[in-house]
């Protein structure tokens, strides 16, 4: 699963990036209007962060917290039997 969010955040890092060039090539070729140059920046920074949470969750998913549950799971029937 890690792999999986690995890939989400590269592909979110390359929109971003290219939503970034398009930003500044707005701002040097265009009016220099700053505002839109801000909206872009914005509009850069969404996909890289749906990259960054697809990235925190998805590593997080197979971690060492999702082992130890399983391991707990597998001790639940046993600590019934006992009480």
């Amino acid at each position: 699963m890690k792999d999986l969010g690995s890939t989400i955040y590269a592909l979110g890092c390359v929109v971003a990036a290219t939503i970034l060039a398009v930003a500044v090539a707005d701002y040097w070729v265009g009016h220099h209007q700053f505002t839109a140059f801000l909206f872009w920046v914005v509009m850069a920074a969404i996909p890289w962060l749906v990259g960054r949470a697809a990235l925190y969750v998805l590593a997080n998913a197979t971690g060492d917290k999702a082992r130890r549950i399983a391991a707990n799971v597998a001790k639940l029937p046993e600590l019934l039997r006992k009480n």
